[in-house]
């Protein structure tokens, strides 16, 4: 094995292939960072020029190309809170408010350090144990998977933040929503409102951008005319610019607080690591379930959501680490983890290279040769996006009565460009005023962004466990794995009511005797 591992990393390092990995990182990173422009569009149009190319170049480009695509999605997620890729939506919600401080260029490099972390343990647990690994998400059928998808979602409900009732109540909204389109066994449209532009479903990236971002320009417009008008009507003349939205001085990332948040860093790219290998659970699941244990471990829970660094380390290890995880699958089994898994996969076929479990036996040099190149798209990745942070904060300066208008363009093109229906770009706008009318009452919008990516995956494997079990449910307390998940998802909810009641308790013994 390591032979061939040290014959893929010779064949790697050649200038055509090291530019090609460059490029693929360039051009990701400015596809991610335009909300609906993922890097999955860009995998898409090149995948053809591939087959022109020498094998180990051309995948390695595709595979820079989502790495710099998932990285490109928190700098609109850090700058706008629009997230570029639904992968960075959690990344958004300390990045954002981390930017809102004054700190645009911390946020991003905590980020890009994170990222990189993840994506090299990943790395290289790709090329170390790929078949252990992939040997053990074999093992995963319909109930391990419903319990699974279960267990995310109440680990979402018991750490959203707030009252665990409005937890409950984001992550079925955004499971209703999710069920929106046609049955997928009998095709028959539900809840498509008469809509035939609905029987498809709704689009993730109508949904994230909508949720996140529109909402975002709507509640920044109101703030702006708001203190506007403030200012008008008050006798103070002290100017207050400089409030949130101004870079400061000491923007930057310390050895200090990298060293800080190591526990986080370490246990993110774990997650995204067993995520990822894990076919259908992808970057966006791999990022909310690493934040929320994140939160639960930390010593200040309260800070997240309020510019935590370790959230946006937890949110964007977990995500760049299931960039090479579900490669694992892929390589090992020809299982497609994701839709850029997929694609990969169409590029290895083209090529005359069959995933699964000989392929290591036939290709194993070119195999390698490809997994040392996305080493070196990790290197890339961190160096061009560490000084470009620089430019990325200079954006702070922007007036928001400029930026909205910006940020609304390219809401709507990215949206567009990514399904080609203009349905969504209503969508997009419903789905705004949404998140506009949901932030004032506190519901957490995180449920409901992993509620509708789950929900697909929860129905499926729930439908799959009736069929095999001739529906008895009790299916998923004979499986070992399932009963693991099942039992933590319990003590969670235990846990959290038992938080709930002594809060309630404390609150009642503080209030004032008449």
């Amino acid at each position: 094995m390591f032979s061939q591992i040290f014959d893929g990393f010779v064949t790697m390092f050649t200038p055509l292939t090291i530019l090609l990995t460059t490029a693929g990182v360039i051009a990701g990173t400015l596809l991610g960072a335009i909300p609906g422009l993922t890097a999955t569009m860009g995998i898409a149009l090149i995948l053809p020029v591939t087959f022109y190319l020498d094998p180990i170049a051309g995948i390695v480009m595709l595979t820079a190309m989502y790495k710099g695509g998932l990285f490109g999605g928190s700098v609109s997620a850090i700058m706008f809170n629009a997230p570029g890729t639904p992968a960075a939506a959690a990344t958004a919600m300390d990045g954002y408010s981390l930017k809102r401080k004054g700190y645009p260029r911390k946020a991003i490099r905590t980020a890009l350090v994170a990222s990189t972390i993840g994506d090299m343990m990943a790395n290289l647990v790709l090329i170390f144990s790929a078949a252990a690994i992939a040997s053990l998400a074999l093992k995963f059928g319909p109930a391990e998977y419903t319990s699974l998808v279960l267990f995310a979602l109440i680990l979402i409900i018991t750490v959203s933040g707030g009252s665990m009732a409005k937890g409950i109540i984001s992550v079925i909204i955004g499971l209703m929503i999710a069920t929106i389109g046609a049955d997928p066994e009998t095709a028959i449209p539900r809840l498509n409102f008469g809509f035939l532009e609905l029987s498809g479903g709704i689009s993730i990236i109508a949904l994230v951008i909508g949720l996140l971002a529109v909402s975002e320009v709507f509640t920044t417009i109101e703030q702006y005319f708001t203190s506007r008008h403030n200012k008008s009507n008050s006798t103070d003349l002290e100017d207050d610019s400089s409030g949130s939205d101004v870079p400061k001085g000491n923007d930057n990332i310390t050895l200090k607080e990298i060293s800080g948040m190591k526990r986080t860093l370490f246990r993110s790219s774990a997650i995204g690591t067993a995520i990822g290998a894990l076919p259908g659970l992808g970057p966006v699941t791999a990022s909310f379930v690493s934040y929320t244990q994140a939160r639960k471990k930390a010593k200040n829970p309260e800070n997240f959501g309020k510019g935590e660094q370790e959230g946006i380390a937890a949110a964007e290890g977990a995500n760049s680490a299931v960039a090479s995880a579900n490669l694992i699958p892929l390589l090992s089994l020809g299982i497609p983890g994701d839709a850029e898994a997929a694609l990969i996969f169409g590029a290895l076929i083209m090529h005359g290279i069959i995933p699964g479990p000989q392929i290591l036996e036939h290709n194993g040099s070119i195999v390698y040769g490809i997994m040392a190149g996305m080493l070196m798209a990790s290197i890339i990745c961190f160096i061009l996006n560490w000084y470009g942070s620089t430019i990325y904060r200079k954006i702070s300066f922007i007036r928001p009565t400029v930026l909205a208008p910006i940020i609304l363009v390219l809401c709507v093109a990215g949206t567009y460009g990514y399904s080609q229906a203009a349905f969504d770009i209503v969508l997009v706008f419903v789905f705004g005023i949404m998140g506009y009318l949901l932030n004032k009452v506190k519901i957490p919008l995180v449920g409901i962004i992993i509620g509708f990516v789950l929900g697909p995956k929860l129905e499926e494997s729930v439908r799959q466990v009736l069929s095999l079990s001739g529906g008895n449910i009790t299916m998923l307390f004979t499986k070992p794995i399932s009963l693991l998940f099942l039992a933590i998802s319990f003590f969670l909810i235990i846990n959290a009511i038992r938080k709930s009641l002594k809060s309630d308790n404390k609150n009642d013994l503080d209030l004032p005797v008449s």
